[in-house]
Protein backbone atom coordinates (compact mmCIF):
# COMPACT_ATOMS: atom_id res chain seq x y z
CA UNK A 1 0.00 0.00 0.00
CA UNK A 2 1.66 3.21 -1.48
CA UNK A 3 1.72 6.37 1.15
CA UNK A 4 -0.84 8.86 0.13
CA UNK A 5 1.10 11.75 -1.24
CA UNK A 6 -0.82 15.55 0.35
CA UNK A 7 -2.89 17.25 -2.15
CA UNK A 8 -1.09 20.41 -2.58
CA UNK A 9 -3.89 23.28 -4.45
CA UNK A 10 -4.23 26.84 -4.31
CA UNK A 11 -4.17 28.78 -0.88
CA UNK A 12 -7.66 30.09 -0.40
CA UNK A 13 -8.95 32.90 -2.24
CA UNK A 14 -9.32 35.58 0.55
CA UNK A 15 -12.34 38.30 -0.04
CA UNK A 16 -11.21 41.80 -0.36
CA UNK A 17 -11.84 43.17 3.29
CA UNK A 18 -10.08 39.97 4.46
CA UNK A 19 -6.79 40.60 2.24
CA UNK A 20 -6.94 44.01 3.62
CA UNK A 21 -7.38 43.21 7.36
CA UNK A 22 -4.15 40.61 6.40
CA UNK A 23 -2.39 43.59 5.47
CA UNK A 24 -2.75 46.02 7.96
CA UNK A 25 -2.35 43.42 10.50
CA UNK A 26 1.42 42.88 8.77
CA UNK A 27 1.70 46.49 8.19
CA UNK A 28 1.10 47.28 12.07
CA UNK A 29 4.02 45.18 13.12
CA UNK A 30 6.14 46.51 10.47
CA UNK A 31 5.44 49.70 11.48
CA UNK A 32 6.20 49.48 15.23
CA UNK A 33 9.12 47.48 14.53
CA UNK A 34 10.88 49.71 11.91
CA UNK A 35 9.24 52.67 12.51
CA UNK A 36 7.70 54.99 9.99
CA UNK A 37 10.76 55.82 7.82
CA UNK A 38 12.20 51.93 7.85
CA UNK A 39 8.82 51.05 6.64
CA UNK A 40 8.70 50.04 3.13
CA UNK A 41 5.97 48.75 0.95
CA UNK A 42 8.46 45.76 0.40
CA UNK A 43 8.20 44.75 4.29
CA UNK A 44 4.97 45.22 4.49
CA UNK A 45 4.27 42.95 1.42
CA UNK A 46 6.66 40.54 2.83
CA UNK A 47 5.05 40.47 6.28
CA UNK A 48 1.55 39.90 4.66
CA UNK A 49 2.88 37.68 2.52
CA UNK A 50 1.85 38.84 -1.05
CA UNK A 51 3.96 40.43 -3.67
CA UNK A 52 3.74 44.20 -3.79
CA UNK A 53 2.09 44.32 -7.19
CA UNK A 54 -0.89 42.65 -5.06
CA UNK A 55 -0.52 45.53 -2.13
CA UNK A 56 -0.48 48.13 -4.43
CA UNK A 57 -4.13 47.00 -5.83
CA UNK A 58 -4.88 47.92 -2.53
CA UNK A 59 -2.82 50.77 -1.30
CA UNK A 60 -0.60 53.43 -3.18
CA UNK A 61 1.70 53.96 -0.55
CA UNK A 62 2.49 53.70 3.21
CA UNK A 63 0.79 56.98 4.42
CA UNK A 64 -2.28 55.29 3.10
CA UNK A 65 -1.52 51.88 5.20
CA UNK A 66 -1.03 53.84 7.91
CA UNK A 67 -4.11 55.81 7.47
CA UNK A 68 -5.95 52.41 7.35
CA UNK A 69 -5.06 51.37 10.20
CA UNK A 70 -5.62 54.81 12.48
CA UNK A 71 -9.15 54.71 10.64
CA UNK A 72 -9.87 51.14 11.93
CA UNK A 73 -8.86 51.58 15.37
CA UNK A 74 -10.82 55.22 15.08
CA UNK A 75 -13.84 52.96 13.89
CA UNK A 76 -13.40 50.62 16.89
CA UNK A 77 -15.35 49.20 19.85
CA UNK A 78 -14.44 52.31 21.84
CA UNK A 79 -16.25 54.68 19.25
CA UNK A 80 -19.19 52.46 19.37
CA UNK A 81 -19.71 52.78 23.38
CA UNK A 82 -19.06 57.37 22.78
CA UNK A 83 -21.79 57.05 19.91
CA UNK A 84 -24.22 55.19 21.55
CA UNK A 85 -27.16 57.77 21.46
CA UNK A 86 -29.16 56.70 24.56
CA UNK A 87 -26.22 54.99 26.92
CA UNK A 88 -28.29 52.95 29.74
CA UNK A 89 -27.29 54.09 33.36
CA UNK A 90 -26.87 57.26 35.53
CA UNK A 91 -25.28 59.99 34.59
CA UNK A 92 -22.05 59.00 36.58
CA UNK A 93 -22.40 55.44 35.27
CA UNK A 94 -22.40 57.07 31.76
CA UNK A 95 -19.16 58.99 32.34
CA UNK A 96 -17.49 56.04 33.90
CA UNK A 97 -17.89 53.62 31.61
CA UNK A 98 -17.40 56.16 28.92
CA UNK A 99 -13.81 56.98 30.73
CA UNK A 100 -12.80 53.53 31.35
CA UNK A 101 -13.01 52.46 27.86
CA UNK A 102 -10.85 55.60 27.18
CA UNK A 103 -8.27 54.60 29.09
CA UNK A 104 -8.38 50.76 28.17
CA UNK A 105 -8.45 51.52 24.21
CA UNK A 106 -4.90 54.24 24.89
CA UNK A 107 -3.30 52.17 27.35
CA UNK A 108 -3.42 48.44 25.53
CA UNK A 109 -0.84 47.52 23.62
CA UNK A 110 -1.45 48.13 20.52
CA UNK A 111 -2.16 51.86 20.59
CA UNK A 112 0.74 52.07 23.29
CA UNK A 113 3.08 50.87 19.97
CA UNK A 114 1.52 53.51 17.51
CA UNK A 115 1.95 56.53 20.07
CA UNK A 116 5.45 55.50 20.11
CA UNK A 117 5.65 55.39 16.29
CA UNK A 118 3.97 58.84 16.52
CA UNK A 119 6.48 60.07 18.98
CA UNK A 120 9.44 58.82 17.63
CA UNK A 121 8.12 60.22 13.96
CA UNK A 122 7.60 63.59 15.55
CA UNK A 123 10.46 65.44 14.10
CA UNK A 124 11.48 63.21 10.74
CA UNK A 125 7.68 62.38 9.72
CA UNK A 126 5.62 65.17 11.56
CA UNK A 127 2.87 64.77 8.87
CA UNK A 128 2.60 60.68 10.55
CA UNK A 129 2.47 62.67 13.97
CA UNK A 130 -0.49 65.08 13.00
CA UNK A 131 -2.15 61.82 11.32
CA UNK A 132 -1.45 60.04 14.44
CA UNK A 133 -2.80 62.45 16.85
CA UNK A 134 -6.11 63.56 14.80
CA UNK A 135 -7.33 59.87 14.46
CA UNK A 136 -6.28 58.38 18.19
CA UNK A 137 -7.08 61.83 19.96
CA UNK A 138 -8.96 63.88 17.47
CA UNK A 139 -11.68 61.76 17.11
CA UNK A 140 -11.93 60.50 20.63
CA UNK A 141 -11.97 64.10 22.30
CA UNK A 142 -14.86 64.74 20.32
CA UNK A 143 -17.27 61.81 20.70
CA UNK A 144 -16.74 62.02 24.79
CA UNK A 145 -17.28 65.64 24.15
CA UNK A 146 -20.49 65.06 22.40
CA UNK A 147 -21.43 62.65 25.34
CA UNK A 148 -21.28 65.05 27.64
CA UNK A 149 -22.86 68.21 25.57
CA UNK A 150 -25.61 65.62 25.71
CA UNK A 151 -25.51 64.36 29.20
CA UNK A 152 -25.25 68.85 30.36
CA UNK A 153 -28.09 69.76 27.59
CA UNK A 154 -30.24 66.98 29.65
CA UNK A 155 -29.77 68.81 32.58
CA UNK A 156 -27.99 65.65 34.17
CA UNK A 157 -24.80 67.23 34.61
CA UNK A 158 -23.29 70.66 35.29
CA UNK A 159 -21.34 71.99 32.52
CA UNK A 160 -20.58 74.96 30.33
CA UNK A 161 -17.36 74.15 28.41
CA UNK A 162 -17.83 70.13 27.21
CA UNK A 163 -14.72 70.55 25.64
CA UNK A 164 -12.41 71.46 28.41
CA UNK A 165 -14.35 69.37 30.86
CA UNK A 166 -13.57 65.83 28.19
CA UNK A 167 -9.88 66.98 27.72
CA UNK A 168 -9.50 67.47 31.46
CA UNK A 169 -11.08 64.64 32.39
CA UNK A 170 -9.40 62.04 29.88
CA UNK A 171 -5.83 63.89 30.93
CA UNK A 172 -6.61 63.39 34.94
CA UNK A 173 -7.44 59.53 34.19
CA UNK A 174 -4.69 59.10 32.15
CA UNK A 175 -2.63 60.67 34.93
CA UNK A 176 0.97 59.38 34.47
CA UNK A 177 -0.03 55.96 33.31
CA UNK A 178 0.32 56.55 29.59
CA UNK A 179 4.15 57.74 30.01
CA UNK A 180 5.19 55.14 32.35
CA UNK A 181 3.66 52.30 29.38
CA UNK A 182 5.44 54.68 26.77
CA UNK A 183 8.67 54.33 28.78
CA UNK A 184 9.00 50.93 30.18
CA UNK A 185 8.25 48.60 28.03
CA UNK A 186 7.78 45.96 29.89
CA UNK A 187 4.99 47.15 31.73
CA UNK A 188 1.60 45.49 30.68
CA UNK A 189 -1.89 47.71 31.06
CA UNK A 190 -3.47 48.20 34.08
CA UNK A 191 -6.28 45.55 34.61
CA UNK A 192 -10.53 46.04 35.39
CA UNK A 193 -10.41 46.75 38.56
CA UNK A 194 -7.95 49.14 38.51
CA UNK A 195 -8.97 51.25 35.64
CA UNK A 196 -12.31 50.97 38.04
CA UNK A 197 -10.56 52.35 40.86
CA UNK A 198 -8.57 55.20 39.06
CA UNK A 199 -11.90 56.61 37.08
CA UNK A 200 -14.14 56.42 40.55
CA UNK A 201 -11.81 58.57 42.47
CA UNK A 202 -11.63 61.07 39.38
CA UNK A 203 -15.48 61.30 39.65
CA UNK A 204 -15.34 61.23 43.49
CA UNK A 205 -13.47 64.43 42.96
CA UNK A 206 -15.10 65.98 40.40
CA UNK A 207 -18.63 64.95 41.18
CA UNK A 208 -19.96 67.55 43.35
CA UNK A 209 -18.94 70.33 40.65
CA UNK A 210 -20.67 68.49 37.84
CA UNK A 211 -24.20 67.80 40.33
CA UNK A 212 -23.43 64.09 40.51
CA UNK A 213 -25.09 62.50 43.18
CA UNK A 214 -22.96 60.96 46.14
Amino acid sequence: MTEEKPKIGRPPVLSCAERTCQILRAAEQVFVCHGYSGTTMDRIACAAGMSKRTLYQFFPDKLAVLVAILKAYDAGPLMAVLADPEPPGTAREILHRSLVEILRFLLSPAQVALTRLAVAEATVAPEVSRLFYGNAMGGLSAAFTRRIAALASEGRIRCNDPDWLGTTLIGAALNRQLFRRLTHAESAPPDETDLDRRVSALLDLVGPTLGLPE
